[in-house]
């Protein structure tokens, strides 16, 4: 092999190495850059998230604070005064009834009041 030969080929190698090299470089930014939008959209979700758990913490620190402003406490508050009402009520009945002079019909020795 003369040396022009030799040079020949070492410079089509040379050729073929540099479009290897410039093709592997554009396919790692073309990753990079994929990367680097899916780190951007990971950041914005994170953002919206935190955002949202602000607000939702907001909301939870609002209702703990007045729970009488919402419906199911309110709801469950009126149960509760019914429930009462019922047991006083229910407790005036055994009381009236366990208070009261027997009847004559209930009394078998013949005796009346």
């Amino acid at each position: 092999m003369t040396m022009r030969e030799l040079e020949i080929q070492f410079q089509n190698a040379m050729n073929e190495l540099q479009a290897s090299f410039e093709k592997q470089h554009r396919e790692w930014q073309q990753r990079y850059h994929a990367l680097q939008q899916q780190l951007l959209e990971a950041q914005q979700r994170e953002a919206a998230l935190h955002a949202q758990n602000e607000q939702l913490a907001r909301k939870l620190s609002t209702a703990s604070s007045v729970p009488e402003q919402h419906a199911l406490v309110k709801q469950i508050k009126m149960l509760g005064a019914h429930l009462d009402a019922l047991a006083k009520d229910a407790a005036t009945f055994n009381h009236r009834v366990h208070n009261q002079p027997p009847r004559a019909a209930d009394n078998f020795s013949g005796e009346q009041h």
